[in-house]
């Protein structure tokens, strides 16, 4: 099994609940943001798709709500709610038309003065019904301060990801080779490229442009259980609460064949017949989380099979040891990531392997490589030129099962937070 983990951008912390699409015979609110994007044109700026965002001032002429495609399409005018502060607003927010990315409609806050902001908590609100009674719906809450508008200026080509000002920090860490190939543990085949992927991935500007100073990278025969241990506890306290911790670690992983209460992740000098000294335990990773990390801000990804033990004598192929069920590692990674900042994404679901091929960008893991074409733009739903935790796990998850005819199902650990802003999408 393979775990990695991965610190990207990010703006507020907001969750998002997983959509889903439904056809109803009644109209209901689907629990989906997905068609609505917010813009403050006198800010410029991005669209705001967060459930929570601070602002300026309260100086405010006008604010745009889109409806994206292919949303938009099923969605008639007729059938657009807006409201502002708790009070309907379909009558400064009557002017709706199409645009390249779907409906537009935008509010007059000018024409009515009890519709302009007030300093501190302003709430807005959209819902829209499609012809297949299908429901969405969105709200907004803008945190107002009492700046003039003249003394703020933003640049509207400007991505929110490099308005984060503080520290980004990675641990990269992927193993393809053993040493020690008994009870069946046996080579993977692209462990150490997706690492160097990620890795790479992570430098470049859209990737959050980490610095090579505070990336540690470690590789096959580099990755001994020690030298992976001792990197994590040099490099995670380094963070402050406001900076960004982005960990992956590919690799095989098991519960003890002798204690299976007991995760282990695999690392180059792992002995399978002793796990306790030669394995990094799940539970090592929870202590550094819980007692040496003060940054807030923390995404992991993990690209492994959840597997019971160890295999026997056959070839072991595949990120995995066994496909006996147990959801040790997930109850393990549970605990891991209860705090509101942070989130955790799996490869696969209990009893299930981790596939990797030639298939998936001519030699990578199935779920890596579906989560880097996500970072890449393809995750970005709603054309915001942001990928959040929510839209990559959504990306993911269906393009992974897809690929292997739903023999792998990603999932979103509880207490993920799906809104972290991860990657900047470039045309």
């Amino acid at each position: 099994m393979r775990v990695l983990t991965a610190l990207f951008m990010f703006l507020s912390v907001a969750v998002l609940v997983p959509r889903k699409s439904l056809v109803l015979t009644q109209p209901q609110r689907l629990p989906s943001r997905a068609p609505f994007s917010l813009e403050l044109p006198e800010l410029g700026g991005p669209s705001i798709t967060a459930v929570e965002a601070r602002i300026p001032t309260t100086e405010l002429r006008t604010l745009k709500f889109t409806i994206h495609q292919p949303f938009a399409d099923a969605i008639n005018y007729g059938k657009i709610y807006t409201a502002i502060n708790g009070e309907a607003a379909n009558t400064v927010c009557g002017n709706i038309r199409v645009g390249s990315a779907g409906k537009i409609v935008t509010c007059d806050l000018e024409s009515k003065p009890r519709f302009r902001f007030h300093s501190g908590k302003n709430v807005l609100e959209i819902s829209a019904t499609d012809r297949e009674n299908n429901s969405y719906y969105a709200s907004y809450v803008l945190i107002a301060g009492n700046a003039s508008i003249k003394d703020v200026g933003a640049d509207p080509s400007e991505p929110v990801l490099s308005q984060f000002s503080g520290r980004k920090f990675a641990a990269v860490i992927g193993v393809s080779r053993y040493a020690f190939n008994d009870a069946g543990l046996n080579n993977l085949q692209y462990a150490d490229a997706d690492a160097r992927a990620m890795r790479d991935f992570l430098q470049r500007p859209n990737g959050g442009g980490f610095k090579e100073p505070d990336i540690v990278y470690m590789e096959n025969s580099g990755a001994t259980t020690d030298a992976v241990r001792n990197a994590l506890l040099r490099l995670l306290p380094k963070a402050g609460p406001n900076d960004f911790i982005f960990v992956y670690i590919a690799s095989h992983g098991s519960p003890d064949p002798f204690d299976p209460q007991k995760f282990y992740f695999l690392m180059s000098d792992t002995k399978v017949a002793d796990m306790p000294r030669t394995g990094l335990g799940m539970f090592e990773l929870q202590e550094v989380l819980d007692h040496f990390v003060r940054a807030q801000r923390v995404v992991v990804l993990i690209d492994s099979c959840h597997s019971a033990g160890v295999a026997g004598p056959r070839l072991v192929t595949t990120r995995q040891l066994a496909r006996q069920e147990n959801n040790v590692f997930n109850l393990y990674a549970s605990k891991l990531y209860r705090e509101t900042g942070r989130a955790v994404l799996t490869s696969s679901d209990v009893n299930e392997v981790s596939e990797e091929g030639t298939n998936w960008g001519g030699g990578h893991g199935v779920f890596t490589w579906a989560v880097l074409q996500g970072l890449e733009g393809a995750a970005d739903n709603n054309h915001d030129r942001v990928v959040t935790t929510g839209e990559l796990f959504d990306f993911v998850s269906g393009t992974v099962r897809a690929q292997t005819n739903q023999r792998q199902n990603p999932r979103a650990l509880p207490g993920t937070n799906r809104a972290f802003p991860l990657a900047r999408v470039t045309k």
